[in-house]
């Protein structure tokens, strides 16, 4: 008990790293959960453009998706690029995912985040 005492503003600092880092990483995750959700809404207004513009309503789904990503990868900035990166593993997965769950996208999205962070 002596060493604690003696030590006391060591083992303050070192507890007050401790929870500042716990809080750090609870933000980080929610930051991230947050930019998740803005770069999938970026790549859903692409993908509904494409799906609904009379100048590329008459391309097969295939040529579609080839030119939602794209226009995804010179619209999203660099950040944003390697987040749906770690997620999805690159633009076109997002784009691919954005593409299946255009109806549903927020709860399905929600459900990957939980899983994937």
């Amino acid at each position: 008990m002596d060493v604690i005492f003696n030590n006391q503003e060591l083992v303050v600092t070192v507890l007050s790293l401790v929870i500042t880092w716990v809080i750090a990483m609870i933000w980080k995750k929610n930051a991230n959960r947050a930019a998740i959700m803005v770069a999938l809404n970026q790549i859903l207004d692409i993908v509904q453009d494409i799906a609904n513009g009379p100048d590329t309503k008459h391309l097969d789904d295939a040529a579609k998706k080839d030119l939602a990503v794209s226009l995804v990868t010179s619209s999203l900035p660099n950040k944003r690029k390697t987040l749906i990166g770690k997620v999805f593993g690159g633009v076109g997965g997002a784009v691919e995912f954005v593409w299946k769950n255009r109806k549903m996208l927020v709860p399905a999205a929600a459900k990957l985040v939980k899983v994937v962070l």
